[in-house]
């Protein structure tokens, strides 16, 4: 059985490695400059995306809500300055965490019980939390794209379907 999980989590990984190959290109204080959108700055937009995916990485192996926040505002205070390279560096050790979690498992398909003080208990498919995690990086490369094209740039092509072509060969080479 395929662990659809890790092959979407392969894919997030790539597609944060592309958008900050991308940034790397482009003047450093673009990353900071302020823009009327949805953040602030590119930079604001990364670092949502690094603690969303931390929070996630925490509930997802185990961890109860109060410790998931304490670890969060420890992780806030060492991303709080960061550079660019250093942002990089928090999305690559966070996503292995992640690729090593679901390579370590038995059941890619095992139901979840997360808790929250507001929102209650849930239970859910690991592969559809993993999920939700890639969905929301897409959703804010999607926000880093916008907000590119507002300061006269272009985006970095991170769609599944590239992924597919170039990570797994999707299509055969033309003769």
């Amino acid at each position: 059985m395929e662990n659809y999980s890790l092959k979407i989590m392969n894919y997030h990984q790539w597609a944060n490695h592309k958008w900050f190959e991308h940034l790397k290109k482009l003047p450093e204080d673009m990353i900071t400059q302020n823009i009327n959108s949805v953040f602030p700055t590119l930079k604001d937009t990364l670092v949502h995306m690094l603690k969303t995916d931390f929070i996630w990485l925490l509930t997802i192996t185990g961890k109860e809500y109060t410790e998931t926040i304490d670890r969060l505002n420890e992780f806030n205070e060492k991303i709080q300055n960061m550079s660019l390279a250093g942002l990089e560096k928090q999305f690559d050790e966070i996503t292995g965490q992640y690729l090593n979690f679901l390579n370590g498992i038995e059941d890619p398909q095992q139901t979840l019980t997360i808790s929250h003080p507001k929102f209650g208990e849930a239970k859910a498919p690991l592969q559809d939390l993993i999920g939700h995690v890639v969905n929301h990086g897409t959703y804010h490369r999607g926000n880093l794209t916008a907000m590119l094209r507002q300061m006269g740039e272009s985006g970095a092509a991170t769609d599944y379907i590239f992924y597919l072509y170039e990570e797994q060969s999707l299509f055969a080479p033309k003769h």
